[in-house]
């Protein structure tokens, strides 16, 4: 019986075999891609057992490929396409910023010559606002040349911005400001180092093809020097100055330090005899600071073109004015020798007027379009000025030097 039971046993092992060698021959895949369970009467009579389905790798492929297809259709379609969802479209985008709100700036003790107008027109909306009320505002200007010797800083109220103002030299500041140590938190002055800058002029780029004629008027002039000035006893010393460039050359000077008259408030006939007669004028500073250059500088770039500015100061003129527009004193030992370069000059002046091709000065009215933007930043800008007076002297090093050409 046992016996029997191994040969019934022999004989499906024979004819499982066989059934697989017919499948090898009909081709090793043939019922791979049919639904067959494994309780299927064909598999049971074949002896063998398939899972349900393709195999396992294909699937996978399948997959990836399919992947594939999705993310290059969405990187055609949807990310290249001009076509976006209206939410997108730039012009029905929803305003998720507002506009920023106008912010009042109260000058504590405003000169006359600064006008309450000067944030008309910023991109930034500021307005100032006069008077010695500090609840008034958040942010405060300080003239500083105008602190009186004794006058003492008032309260500063709780998150405050203070800001010192000042287009002087610190020799005309009436006080030392040694009382106002860690009270200013910026400074808006002529120093390029200030927080922010404030210059009278600037140039930009424009093409003008003026410049021969320019050159016709120079030779045309009859008057060599002009030069007007109201303050004569300055730390310059540069009336002293003056008296040696007299022995090289002739200096008509207006104003009340000469003979000469022509007033400020009839600018316009002194800048005409600049035009008509002069061709040079004398842009001397009262004092010799760090980065101090006035308006007196740009004068001629502004009202005479045939006319070049002979500067004195203590400011690298290379950053303000352009290369080869004007003769610098500190180039010569002494003013005789600014002199004689001034009679040279007399028959060779094409180089003066080549800034006129590339360039036109303009106002720089925008720094307080900038000071206004700073205020809008404020949280960008936090300091504080430990010793003011320190700042403004630029003590130990000095910000003003004593002359040493007379």
């Amino acid at each position: 019986m046992a016996n029997h039971d191994w040969d019934k046993d022999d004989r499906h092992k024979k004819r499982r075999h066989e059934n697989l060698a017919v499948l090898r021959r009909q081709g090793r895949n043939q019922y791979s891609w049919r639904t067959i369970s494994d309780s299927s009467p064909r598999a049971n009579e074949l002896g063998l057992h398939y899972s349900s389905g393709p195999p396992r790798y294909i699937c996978g492929g399948i997959l990836v490929v399919a992947m594939g297809i999705g993310m290059l259709f969405f990187n055609v379609i949807v990310l290249k396409s001009d076509v976006l969802p209206a939410y997108f479209d730039k012009s029905e985008q929803p305003a998720f910023q507002e506009p920023p709100k106008e912010i009042n700036v109260l000058y504590y003790n405003r000169p006359e010559w600064v006008p309450e107008i000067v944030f008309n027109n910023c991109e930034y909306p500021c307005k100032m606002i006069s008077g010695s009320k500090l609840d008034s505002a958040n942010f405060v200007l300080f003239h500083g040349p105008r602190i009186g010797k004794k006058t003492k800083p008032p309260n500063k109220l709780r998150g405050q911005v203070w800001i010192m103002h000042g287009m002087e030299s610190p020799h005309h500041y009436y006080n030392d400001l040694s009382e106002w140590n860690n009270l200013f938190n910026w400074t808006f002055t002529y120093r390029r180092d200030s927080d922010v800058l404030s210059v009278y002029s600037g140039f930009q780029f424009h093409r003008n093809n003026t410049t021969m004629n320019i050159r016709k008027q120079w030779k045309a002039k009859d008057r060599n020097t002009a030069w007007l000035v109201s303050n004569c006893h300055t730390p310059s010393k540069r009336m002293q100055y003056i008296k040696s460039l007299k022995n090289s050359t002739d200096i008509h000077v207006y104003g009340g330090c000469g003979q000469h008259r022509c007033t400020r408030s009839n600018e316009n006939n002194c800048m005409k005899l600049l035009q008509k007669h002069y061709r040079y004028y004398l842009a001397f500073e009262n004092s010799l600071c760090v980065d101090y250059i006035t308006e007196k500088a740009f004068k001629t770039y502004t009202f005479s073109f045939s006319t070049v500015s002979v500067v004195r100061g203590g400011s690298n003129y290379s950053l303000f004015l352009p290369p080869g527009s004007y003769l610098d004193a500190k180039d010569f030992v002494k003013g005789h020798a600014l002199g004689e370069a001034m009679k040279r000059s007399f028959d060779n002046a094409t180089d003066f007027f080549s800034w006129t091709k590339n360039y036109i000065i303009h106002y720089q009215e925008q720094k307080w379009c900038s000071l206004c933007k700073h205020i809008h930043h404020s949280e960008n800008y936090k300091r504080i000025y430990s010793n003011i007076n320190f700042w403004l002297k630029d003590l130990p090093r000095s910000a003003c030097k004593i002359p040493k050409d007379l």
